[in-house]
C-alpha cells in the first residue's frame, strides 16, 4: 500500500468492531454459527438494530476464530472496483501478502472486469488452512456487474474458504447451489431476536441499565427481541426520558424517536457534534480538533466516552488510534440532520473536514467531500495534487465542462479515462470541447487522436499529424498525459513508416509514467505490440502483449479498452496461422463485449472483421464473403481503407467486386498520407494487377520490396515477395523469371522463419504449393537454406496444403441465433430486437453477422428468405 490515503481508509474499513464489554453469549446461536467451518456461507438477515454485527464480532471473540478478516459495506465500496479493492486488501494478510496482490488491484477505477483476478484469488485461497470472510452490510451491494463477479466468486472459491454475510435483506448473489449442497446456513431476524432472559440480560449487564424489574420487563416486552430498539430504549432511558413508544423494525418513527427522545436530551454541545460528523465515514480526534476548532484529543475522549454511555449507536473502528463512525440508524439520521444547515455552513463543514482528510493523506476522502459540496475547484486541486493517479479519476468525471476546462491536464485526464472506460457520450463532449478551444494547437492531439472511437463522418478514416519531440517537451501537460501523447503520436509515425521512432516515443512514454499510472503501461505495451507487428517482429509482439496482461494481471481487463488486448493480439496469432489460439481470443473478445454491455460501433466492427478473417484463414471463403458484406451492410459511414486486410483477402481468391475495388481506389487516391503505406501499396498493387496494369502493379511491389529491406519490415519484404512470385507465376514464363521466383521465395522464408510468419503464404497457397514443393526438393542436401529455414519450409508447405477449400453449407444457428433470425422476419430494427430480447444492440449486430455467415448471405431480407426456403422459420 503506497499512499497513506490507501492504509488509513483500509484500516476503518477493515477492522473487526470490538464486541462489547460484558457481551450477552447467545448460547444457540454461538451454537449454529460454530458450523461454519462446515459451510460457504453463512447468512444472517435481519433489519437494521437486530445484532447481527454484534453477533458475529461476539462469536468471534468468544470462539477465539482464527483466520478472520472483516469487510464493512457502505454505498462508497459496493461498485466493482472498490469492492474487489477492499476484498483483496482484507484477506491480503491471510496470504500474507507483500502487497502485490493489493497494488495490482489498484491500477483500475470503476473497472467491471475482475474474473482474473478472482481465478488469482482463489487459487491463492486454496489451501489447508480455513479462512473466514465477514461482509457487513451486504445489502448495500446492488451493482449488477459487481453481483455477476461476486457469484462468479462464490460458485468457484475453495472449500476452506467460507464467508459470513450480514444483511437487512434478502441476498443479493444467487445461493441457491449452496443451498442445495447443504453449505449454507441461514440466521434471519426472527432467530437473532432476544429471548426474554437475553433481552434483561442485555440491559442489566451489558448496557448496565438501572431501574426497577417492572420498568425493565417492560422496555424488552416494547422491544420485541430487537438489540437496536434496546439500544435507543436504554438510550432515552439514560438520558432521563423513557417512553413506551419503542420503535420496531426500525420504521420511520425511528427519526422522531431519536429527536424526541435522545438527541434533544443532548447538550447543544452534542447533538453539535453528532450532526457536524454524522455525514463522515469515518472521524477521529485530529478531523474533529480541526471541525470544532481547538476541539482536544482529552475532549474527543471524553465526548466518546458520554457516548457510549448513553447508548448512542457509536462504533469503535480503531480503539488504539481512535477511530469512529456512527451506526446506520444513526449515521442516516444524522445526514439528513446535517442537510437541514444553512448551505453556508455545510460548505464550511465539507472543507474544514476535506482538508483533514487531506493532511491524513486521504486524498480519496477529501475528493469525495469536496464533489458532496460541489466544490469542484478543490475537487481540480486535489486531483492535480495525486499527480495523475487513477483514483482521482473517477472524481474528475463529476466536474462540470467549463470549470474541468481551467486545467487541460485534467481535462485530458478525463478525456483518457472515459475513452477507457468507453463512455463515448462524455469522450464527444470533451472532444468537441477541445476543439473548441485548441483545435489549431497541440494541446488538441490528445483527443484527436480518438475520434474513430465515437465519430465517423462521411465514412473518412481520420488522418492524425505526428508531433515532433520538441512539440511534445512543449505541450503543457503532466507527465501520464504527456505519456499518453506520446504513445499516440508513435501510431501517426507507424503510419508515415517511421517505425523505429514510433518504438522510441512509445518507450519514452512508459518511463515518463512508470510508478505512476498502470493504465499508461497497459496501454503503451499494446501499442508497442502493435508497433512490433507491423514490422513482423512477432516474437517482440508476442512478449509486449505479455507485459501488456501482466499489468491486468489478476484484472481482466482495464476498463473497456481490454478488447484492444484482445483483437491485438488475435492478430498476431492470425498472422502466424495459430488459428486455435486466435478463436480462444476472439471469444474471450466476444463474451467480455457481451457480458459487460458494451455497445461501440468501433468495437462491435472490429469484432465482425476478426471473425471474417478467421473464416477466410480457414478456407470457409462463402462464409468470409457474406461476414464481410454484412459488415459493408451494417457499418456503411466507415471508410473501406479500415477493411484493409479482408479486401486484400477478397482480391486473393477473386472474389473483390468491381464497386468495392473501385471504391477503394477512390478513398486510397484521397486519403494522401494512406496511400504511401506499405500495405495500402500491396492491396492497391494486386488490385492493379487484377485490372491487367502488370507493368504499374510489379514496379510498385518492386519499391514496396525495396523500402522494406532498407526499413527492416519483415512482413511487409514477405508480402511484397510473395505478390512479385504470384504476380511473375501468371505471366509468361522465362529462365530468368523462375531463377527470381526462387530467389524471391528464398528471401521470403528467410524473414518469416524466426517469427513464423505465415498467413502471407496461406493467402496464396493455391500458387505457391507447388513452387514451395520444388524449392524443398532443392534444398535438401543443400547449402541454399539454413536448417531452420528448411523446417519453417516444410510447415510452410503443410500450411498451404493441408487446408482444403470446402464448399461451405449453412451451419446450424444457435439457439439465440434463431430467435434474433424470427425477429428479423417480422423487419423490426436492431433496437426493437435488443429490448424484445432483453440483450444489447451490439449484441443483436454480432448475431446477425454470424447469421449472415452460416445462412451465406449479406442482407437481412436474404437471410430471411433463405431461412424460409431452408425451413428455419
Amino acid at each position: 500500500m503506497e499512499h497513506s490515503s490507501d492504509i488509513l481508509l483500509l484500516t476503518t474499513k477493515l477492522k473487526i468492531p470490538a464486541p462489547r464489554k460484558n457481551y450477552i453469549v447467545r448460547h444457540g446461536l454461538f451454537e449454529q454459527l460454530s458450523r461454519c467451518r462446515d459451510m460457504s456461507i453463512i447468512f444472517l438477515s435481519g433489519g437494521a438494530g437486530t445484532g447481527k454485527t454484534t453477533l458475529l464480532s461476539s462469536f468471534i471473540h468468544e470462539k477465539e476464530l482464527k483466520n478472520v478478516c472483516w469487510l464493512s459495506l457502505d454505498f462508497t465500496n459496493t461498485n466493482v472496483y472498490t469492492f474487489w479493492l477492499y476484498f483483496t486488501a482484507s484477506v491480503s494478510p491471510l496470504l500474507q501478502d507483500d502487497g502485490s496482490l493489493f497494488n495490482l488491484m489498484r491500477t483500475s477505477p470503476d473497472t467491471k472486469y475482475m474474473e482474473n483476478l478472482l481465478i488469482t484469488l482463489i487459487n491463492r485461497l486454496w489451501g489447508d488452512e480455513e479462512y473466514y470472510m465477514v461482509l457487513d452490510d451486504v445489502h448495500c451491494i446492488h451493482d449488477e456487474a459487481l453481483i455477476r463477479t461476486f457469484e462468479f466468486f462464490i460458485e468457484s472459491m475453495p472449500s476452506n474458504f467460507h464467508f459470513f454475510m450480514l444483511s437487512r435483506e434478502d441476498p443479493p448473489v444467487y445461493l441457491g447451489p449452496m443451498a442445495v449442497s447443504g453449505r449454507l446456513l441461514f440466521v434471519d431476524g426472527k432467530q437473532m431476536q432476544l429471548t426474554e432472559e437475553e433481552g434483561l440480560a442485555f440491559l442489566k449487564d451489558t448496557m448496565k441499565l438501572a431501574g426497577s424489574e417492572e420498568e425493565l420487563n417492560q422496555l424488552n416486552h416494547f422491544a420485541e427481541g430487537w438489540i437496536g430498539g434496546l439500544q435507543l430504549a436504554a438510550a432515552a432511558k439514560a438520558a432521563g426520558k423513557y417512553s413506551g413508544q419503542l420503535l420496531r423494525a426500525g420504521g420511520g418513527i425511528a427519526s422522531q424517536y431519536l429527536t424526541r427522545e435522545i438527541i434533544d436530551a443532548l447538550t447543544e454541545k452534542e447533538q453539535d457534534f453528532l450532526i457536524k460528523t454524522g455525514y463522515l465515514s469515518y472521524f477521529d480526534a485530529d478531523i474533529c480538533n480541526k471541525l470544532f476548532q481547538g476541539f482536544t484529543k482529552p475532549e474527543f475522549d471524553q465526548m466518546m466516552e458520554r457516548f457510549m454511555e448513553k447508548n448512542l449507536f457509536l462504533i469503535c473502528l480503531d480503539e488504539q488510534n481512535g477511530i469512529y463512525r456512527y451506526h446506520n440508524i444513526l449515521s442516516e439520521y444524522l445526514k439528513q440532520q446535517f442537510s437541514c444547515l444553512p448551505e453556508e455552513q455545510k460548505a464550511e463543514c465539507y472543507r474544514i473536514t476535506a482538508g483533514a482528510f487531506e493532511e491524513k493523506g486521504d486524498f480519496e476522502e477529501a475528493l469525495q467531500e469536496y464533489c458532496e459540496a460541489g466544490n469542484y475547484k478543490e475537487v481540480l486541486r486535489v486531483a492535480k495534487a495525486m499527480e495523475g493517479r487513477i483514483e482521482a479519476w473517477n472524481y474528475l468525471d463529476k466536474v462540470p465542462i467549463e470549470l474541468l476546462f481551467q486545467d487541460t491536464d485534467l481535462a485530458a485526464q478525463c478525456f483518457i479515462y472515459n475513452l477507457g472506460n468507453l463512455n463515448m457520450e462524455r469522450c464527444r463532449v470533451i472532444y468537441e470541447k477541445f476543439k473548441e478551444l485548441y483545435e489549431d494547437s497541440d494541446l488538441f492531439s490528445i483527443v484527436d487522436f480518438a475520434q474513430i472511437y465515437f465519430t465517423n463522418e462521411n465514412g473518412i478514416l481520420p488522418q492524425y499529424p505526428a508531433l515532433t519531440d520538441k512539440q511534445i517537451d512543449q505541450v503543457p501537460y503532466g507527465p501520464v498525459v504527456k505519456a499518453v501523447l506520446l504513445i499516440e503520436n508513435a501510431g501517426a509515425l507507424l503510419e508515415k513508416m517511421q517505425y523505429e521512432e514510433a518504438e522510441n516515443c512509445i518507450i519514452k512514454g512508459i518511463k515518463i509514467a512508470s510508478g505512476l499510472n498502470p493504465f499508461i503501461s497497459f496501454f503503451a505495451y499494446n501499442q508497442l505490440g502493435q508497433v512490433y507487428e507491423e514490422l513482423g517482429r512477432l516474437n517482440d509482439s508476442f512478449s509486449c502483449y505479455a507485459k501488456s496482461k501482466e499489468v491486468l494481471k489478476p484484472i481482466n481487463g482495464l476498463m473497456g479498452i481490454e478488447t484492444n488486448y484482445y483483437f491485438g493480439l488475435a492478430g498476431v496469432y492470425m498472422r502466424r496461422m495459430e488459428l486455435q489460439q486466435a478463436e480462444d481470443v476472439l471469444e474471450q473478445s466476444r463474451q467480455l463485449l457481451e457480458e459487460r454491455h458494451i455497445h461501440v460501433d468501433i468495437t462491435d466492427m472490429t469484432l465482425a472483421y476478426h471473425l471474417a478473417e478467421m473464416k477466410f484463414l480457414r478456407g470457409d471463403n462463402d462464409t468470409a464473403v457474406s461476414y464481410v458484406e454484412g459488415i459493408l451492410s451494417e457499418y456503411p459511414n466507415y471508410s473501406v481503407l479500415t477493411l484493409g486486410r479482408l479486401l486484400y483477402e477478397l482480391v486473393c481468391i477473386d472474389r473483390l467486386s468491381e464497386s468495392l475495388s473501385d471504391k477503394f481506389l477512390k478513398e486510397l487516391e484521397a486519403a494522401k498520407k494512406y496511400n504511401q503505406q506499405p500495405f495500402m501499396k500491396l492491396l492497391h498493387a494486386r488490385i492493379l494487377f487484377k485490372l491487367g496494369s502488370t507493368a504499374e502493379a510489379l514496379k510498385e511491389t518492386e519499391d514496396i520490396l525495396i523500402s522494406s529491406r532498407l526499413q527492416h519490415n519483415k512482413l511487409r519484404l514477405v508480402e511484397a515477395g510473395i505478390l512479385k512470385i504470384y504476380m511473375l507465376s501468371h505471366v509468361p514464363v522465362k529462365v530468368a523469371v523462375k531463377r527470381e521466383i526462387s530467389n524471391l521465395l528464398v528471401e521470403a522464408i528467410h524473414y518469416a522463419q524466426e517469427d513464423r510468419i505465415l498467413m502471407p503464404f496461406y493467402l496464396d497457397r493455391v500458387t505457391l504449393l507447388p513452387i514451395l514443393k520444388e524449392l524443398y526438393q532443392k534444398s535438401a542436401g543443400s547449402q541454399l537454406m539454413s536448417a531452420a529455414e528448411t523446417a519453417f519450409l516444410g510447415e510452410t508447405i503443410v500450411i498451404c496444403g493441408g487446408e482444403t477449400v470446402k464448399e461451405s453449407k449453412p451451419e446450424i444457428l444457435s439457439a439465440r441465433e434463431y430467435e434474433v433470425l424470427s425477429q428479423l422476419s417480422l423487419g423490426i430494427t436492431n433496437r426493437e430486437i435488443a429490448d424484445k430480447l432483453c440483450i444489447s444492440q451490439a449484441t443483436v449486430k454480432t448475431h446477425v453477422l454470424s447469421i449472415f455467415g452460416k445462412l451465406g448471405v449479406s442482407s437481412r431480407m436474404l437471410a430471411v428468405e433463405k431461412a424460409r426456403k431452408e425451413g428455419l422459420i
